[in-house]
Order: structure tokens, then C-alpha cells, then sequence
């Protein structure tokens, strides 16, 4: 604008200034390593190549821009995109799941591969763009392997900590664990709601803390009563297997009398 004459160069530069290095309204998720972008791919990416970190930065402002209200214009953000699609992918069934990783993975190599181009913009933009950026990828061959073989580096299943499953299995193989079942549900659910903090309220957030502690109780469940509980669910296939039907027929057929 300022080199056509349309504003003043130092009216062109405010603008600028204002839209790509103000502060944008704080969101209450901002501190949350992976609304900052923080995937393993991109922490090694950072490591091993310095000069991306203020190439993450710039396209992260960007990234902001474009996203959803108050600090962006409302359009799509990146790096949300890639928690989002993982958190359909949590609870979606075993064929839409393939889908929904290989959307994941696409979000994660482009964001990748937008961090490594504003790095290649810092450096030659100022002289015109000397060296195209394929041409700079090529110098940087390793980049190219580092994402391909980086970009599947998430928790594709959530899992309670080990630690607290010795709790839960120590409460099931008590001699009296039916009088305890009510607590052991409750601690079941309460360690499935810590293992989904990150997901906001919502049926997403409940199907997959029901899910997880359906599995959760499958797991901790001493062999022999495993077995029976099985055998049941097999004689009776078209029935739910949900969290709540998985504890009746622990209670119901727990024991053999």
C-alpha cells in the first residue's frame, strides 16, 4: 500500500505492527503444551534445528489469526485442528478411527512443513528469495525424514496410569470386593475423568470416559472372574458392553456359588 502511495509508509507499518506482533487476548487453554503446538515432532523439530523456533513463533501468530474469535478472524487454527480430530478419533469406532488418523497426521505435516517454511522466509526472504524452498528442503534432507517418520508420534490410546491401576486391582482382588464396588466404580470414573481433563464437557468428553473405564475394569480384572465375565458376553453378543452392563456382570457372576 505504502509503496503505490495509497497510506503513508509509517501508517503501512503500524498496521503491520499491530496485526502480527500485538498481543492477543489471552485464552483460559493457552498455557496447555498442545494448544502451544508443543507434539513431540515439533519439540524434536525445535531441538535439532534452533532456527525454527522463531519460525515457529511467526507461523503460530498466524495460526492465531486465522482461528476462532476473540483472537482470530474465525476461520481454522492449525495446531487446534490437530487436538480436535484427535479427540473425534478417541471415540469414533474402529473404521471411521482410520480416517480420522490419517486427517490428524495430514494437520501435523502441515504445520510441520509451515514452520520450516517461515524459517526458510526469515533467512532468504530479505534478499528476494535467492534459493526457492524446495531447494532449501533439499539441503535439509533430514527434515523430510524427521516428520515422516515423527508425525505418528501420539498417544493413539489413552490409558490409565500405571500406578493407579495397582490401586484399582488391589481393590478388586479384596476378598470382599462386591461390598466395594460401589467405591471401585467411583474410583474408576474419577481416574478416567483425570486421563480426559484436557477435553471440554460434552458427549465427546462422556462417551470417552465411559469407553475408558469399560477397558479400564476389563484390565484389572483378577483371571478367573475375566473368564466368566467373557464367557457371558460371548453367549449374549448382540447385548451392550458398556461400562455400567460390564459391572453388573461382575457383581452378577464374580464368584461361582
Amino acid at each position: 500500500m505504502a509503496e503505490i502511495g495509497l497510506v503513508p509508509q509509517a501508517t503501512a507499518e503500524d498496521l503491520i505492527k499491530q496485526k502480527f506482533e500485538f498481543p492477543l487476548p489471552k485464552g483460559q487453554d493457552d498455557d496447555d503444551p498442545f494448544i502451544k503446538g508443543e507434539f513431540d515432532v515439533i519439540k524434536e523439530l525445535l531441538e535439532k534445528f534452533p532456527a525454527t523456533i522463531e519460525g515457529k513463533k511467526k507461523i503460530d501468530r498466524v495460526l492465531d489469526i486465522c482461528g476462532p474469535t476473540p483472537k482470530g478472524t474465525g476461520l481454522q487454527n492449525l495446531r487446534e485442528c490437530v487436538i480436535e480430530t484427535k479427540w473425534k478419533y478417541d471415540v469414533a469406532t474402529e473404521d471411521k478411527q482410520v480416517a480420522w488418523k490419517h486427517l490428524i497426521l495430514s494437520f501435523m505435516e502441515r504445520y510441520f512443513y509451515l514452520i520450516c517454511f517461515a524459517t526458510y522466509a526469515m533467512e532468504y526472504g530479505p534478499g528476494g528469495y535467492q534459493k526457492s524452498f524446495a531447494a532449501w528442503m533439499d539441503e535439509h534432507k533430514d527434515l523430510r525424514v524427521m516428520i515422516e517418520e515423527g508425525k505418528d508420534k501420539l498417544e493413539w490410546y489413552r490409558t490409565v496410569d500405571p500406578q493407579k491401576m495397582e490401586h484399582l486391582k488391589e481393590l478388586i482382588a479384596a476378598p470382599n470386593y462386591k461390598e466395594n464396588l460401589g467405591v471401585l466404580i467411583r474410583t474408576i470414573y474419577d481416574f478416567a475423568f483425570v486421563t480426559y481433563a484436557d477435553l471440554p464437557r460434552g458427549p465427546i468428553k462422556n462417551n470417552s470416559m465411559r469407553r475408558l473405564a469399560a477397558t479400564t475394569l476389563m484390565d484389572i480384572l483378577p483371571t478367573d472372574i475375566a473368564e466368566r465375565v467373557n464367557k457371558k458376553m460371548e453367549e449374549d453378543p448382540s447385548s451392550t458392553h458398556d461400562f455400567l452392563t460390564l459391572v453388573g456382570l461382575v457383581s452378577y457372576y464374580g464368584s461361582e456359588d
